[in-house]
C-alpha cells in the first residue's frame, strides 16, 4: 500500500482537442458545450479577417483583425495554422494556447483537416476528432437549411464535404492517422456525451 498520495497532476500533459468536420456538422457547437461543461477546458478562438456580424463579439466568436495584422502575425510565426475560406482568412494565434498549456489547461478548438495536421506537428499531445452527420442526405439538408447561397454553391460545398469525408476515412485506415476519433452528430446531447467521454479517456491515458 502506498504511504504517500501520488501527485498525478505533476505527470499530466495538457491535451489539445481539435474538432474538424464538414460544414454544418456541428463541431463549433460541440466545442462550446465542452468548454461550458468542464472548467479545465479552454476554447481557443481563431482570428479572422472577415467582417464582424451584428451578434458577434470580438474575442468571443473570433478575433477580428485587419489584413495587415493577419499578415504581420503570419510573417512572425504567431499563427499556428491558417487557411482561406470564401475570401476571408482564418488562423490560430499561438501565444494564448501556449499560455493555457503552461497553466495546465486542456484546449479545444475547431479547425479544418489541414489545421488538425498543423496542430499535431506543433504539439504532440493533440487529439484529432472528426464530427460527421448521420448520412449524406442529412448533410445535404443541413447545408440547405443554414445557407443563403445559390444552389450551385450548396452543391459545391456538399461535393467538397463528401470528398473530405472520403479522405478522412481512408486516412483512419492508415498506419499514422491524423484523426483519432469519429463522432456521429445525429443527436446533439449524445454527441456532447461522446465528446466528454473522449476527453475523459484521453486524460486517463498513459500510453502516450
Amino acid at each position: 500500500m502506498l504511504s504517500k498520495k501520488l501527485n498525478l497532476k505533476a505527470y499530466y500533459k495538457p491535451k489539445v482537442f481539435v474538432l474538424a468536420s464538414p460544414s454544418a456538422a456541428g463541431k463549433t457547437t460541440l466545442c462550446y458545450a465542452a468548454a461550458r461543461k468542464d472548467k479545465n477546458i479552454w476554447y481557443s478562438v481563431s482570428a479572422t479577417t472577415r467582417a464582424k456580424r451584428p451578434h458577434e463579439k470580438n474575442g468571443r466568436e473570433y478575433y477580428f483583425v485587419s489584413d495587415a495584422k493577419f499578415d504581420q502575425w503570419f510573417k512572425t510565426g504567431e499563427l499556428l495554422e491558417s487557411t482561406t475560406i470564401y475570401d476571408a482568412r482564418y488562423g490560430t494565434p499561438k501565444q494564448p494556447i501556449l499560455k493555457k498549456i503552461e497553466q495546465g489547461k486542456d484546449i479545444i478548438l475547431d479547425l479544418d483537416i489541414a489545421g488538425v495536421k498543423s496542430m499535431k506537428r506543433f504539439y504532440p499531445h493533440t487529439v484529432g476528432i472528426y464530427v460527421i452527420p448521420p448520412s449524406l442526405n442529412e448533410l445535404w439538408a443541413r447545408l440547405k437549411n443554414r445557407s443563403r447561397s445559390s444552389s450551385d454553391k450548396i452543391k459545391e460545398r456538399f461535393s467538397k464535404a463528401s470528398a473530405e469525408m472520403t479522405l478522412v476515412f481512408n486516412n483512419i485506415k492508415s498506419k499514422r492517422p491524423f484523426i483519432n476519433y469519429v463522432i456521429v452528430n445525429n443527436d446533439l446531447n449524445k454527441a456532447i456525451a461522446d465528446l466528454m467521454a473522449i476527453i475523459r479517456a484521453e486524460r486517463l491515458r498513459v500510453s502516450k
